[in-house]
């Protein structure tokens, strides 16, 4: 088999195929003329005959914030392990208050308010708040001298702004 060659335009005419006139009124330049005239068109930017002299009056508003709905949200993460009095969400001013005895002389102690803590829990430290001791709640000495030592050590942290 011999090997292909190309085939120019003198072969074209040759074979008898008749080969397009370029001239300047043929419609095959006529078509090529209008399309490159439409991309032109397409490609052009407008520029506008009168620019804005003024900024616009009034900015727009600032959004107001989105409320408080979780958890993670209400307690800051900077409150961890503090025993606080749920109703006051403070630290008890008088710890010494907080348990009285039931008798006089007895060894359970009996709690005059309630006691939560707020801790963080799980892998992430979502902060939690707990019931420690709930009001009325009667306490052997030991547990109720563990939750004062706690208190008091609090109390002696805190800055006196609390």
């Amino acid at each position: 088999m011999p090997p292909r060659t190309r085939k120019t335009t003198s072969d074209d005419a040759a074979e008898g195929t008749p080969v397009e006139d370029l001239t300047e009124g043929s419609p095959a330049v006529t078509l090529e003329a209008a399309e490159d005239k439409a991309l032109s068109d397409l490609t052009e930017t407008k520029i506008p005959e009168v620019a804005p002299l003024e900024p616009p009056a009034v900015p727009d508003p600032i959004p107001d914030p989105v409320p408080l709905t979780t958890a993670q949200q209400l307690l800051p993460a900077t409150m961890g392990d503090r025993i606080v009095d749920d109703a006051t969400q403070k630290l008890p001013p008088n710890p010494d208050s907080v348990f009285v005895p039931v008798m006089p002389h007895g060894s359970s102690f009996l709690c005059t308010v309630r006691l939560v803590e707020h801790v963080g829990m799980g892998a992430y430290n979502t902060p939690t708040a707990r019931l420690l001791v709930p009001i009325g709640a009667e306490l052997r000495r030991d547990q109720a001298q563990r939750v004062l030592s706690r208190l008091r050590a609090q109390l002696a942290a805190a800055p006196d702004d609390e």
